[in-house]
């Protein structure tokens, strides 16, 4: 009986001094994923095979190898270990300090690059020139397998390219023969289109066609010219020049349209101001001949 109150008064005592020392001593905010975290070179290339930084030190946390960092290098393996009391047997190789450079003269504009970049460093719109904030590219080559035109370099310092294999073209000497459907240019196309159905609509686009807008209803308009369909043609045919003789077309169509609505309500208010100018003058009209009436009855 007396060891069971003992053993009670010292499970109280023990938890008011647990409650004491939580309220005198709060814990770190700064968790042990917050610690990783501010080691690692935030660059979230995703060479780790996680999404991120973060999901990587949520991994290394819980026990994920620490050597599988390229960016960071020797120094944040050296560092990782000091902090969790680990090494591994093969640390990371030191990284080049590299930075992606856009060929200008190449780029297309696809806009698909700027989707890629984890941290924002590209800047540019649909069909302009984009380039790269070199101040905040982290390095990661996320940038360079989107890219459908291979534009995208890492280089050690501004205007220094690595060797690059030139874009293929089509043979601008060889004559083209006929579609034969072979479907091989819908997997070369970035935008996910069918570059063999737009070429259909896009022929029976041309000038006298019954239908204009059956390639634009298609997708026409979302074809970044990469060209990529053309070097994948068997048949030789020109696909980029047909979809920009294509959409050439049809913006004369929706230019022409444009103006022929114009030239409707200009009509019409010119209509209108006809009207009421008419209706103006017979109203002055009506009032001059009733005032002079009014003056040959007086005199």
């Amino acid at each position: 009986m007396l060891t069971a109150s003992v053993l009670t008064a010292f499970v109280a005592a023990l938890g008011l001094a647990l409650a004491w020392a939580d309220r005198r001593y709060p814990p770190d905010k700064q968790t042990l994923v917050d610690s990783i975290d501010s080691l690692l070179p935030q660059t979230q290339c995703a060479q780790c095979g996680y999404p991120g930084c973060r999901p990587y030190a949520e991994a290394v946390a819980a026990g994920a190898p620490i050597n599988l960092c390229p960016p960071g290098g020797p120094e944040t393996h050296r560092a990782l270990g000091r902090l969790l009391g680990r090494t591994e047997a093969h640390p990371p190789a030191k990284p080049a300090k590299l930075k992606a450079s856009i060929r200008e003269e190449i780029c297309i504009g696809c806009f698909l690059c700027v989707d890629a970049c984890p941290v924002d460093a590209i800047v540019g719109a649909p069909r302009y020139l984009h380039t790269v904030i070199e101040a905040a590219c982290t390095g990661c080559e996320l940038c360079i397998p989107a890219c459908p035109v291979d534009c995208i370099d890492m280089t050690s310092a501004p205007g220094l390219s690595q060797n690059h294999q030139p874009l293929r073209r089509r043979w601008p000497d060889r004559p083209s023969a006929p579609c034969i459907r072979c479907g091989a240019c819908q997997p070369a196309c970035p935008a996910g289109l069918s570059p063999q159905e737009l070429l259909w609509y896009a022929e029976a686009s041309a000038p006298g066609a019954s239908d204009s807008t059956a390639a634009a209803d298609r997708g026409l308009n979302r074809c970044i010219e990469c060209g990529l369909c053309n070097q994948v043609c068997p048949s030789n045919i020109d696909l980029l020049g047909v979809f920009r003789e294509a959409r050439r077309a049809e913006a004369d169509k929706r230019q022409a349209n444009r103006d022929a609505e114009q030239a409707r309500a200009r009509h019409a208010r010119h209509q209108d101001r006809l009207q009421q100018r008419t209706i103006r003058r017979a109203r002055d009209r009506d009032q001059r001949i009733a005032g002079r009436g009014s003056r040959q009855w007086q005199d």
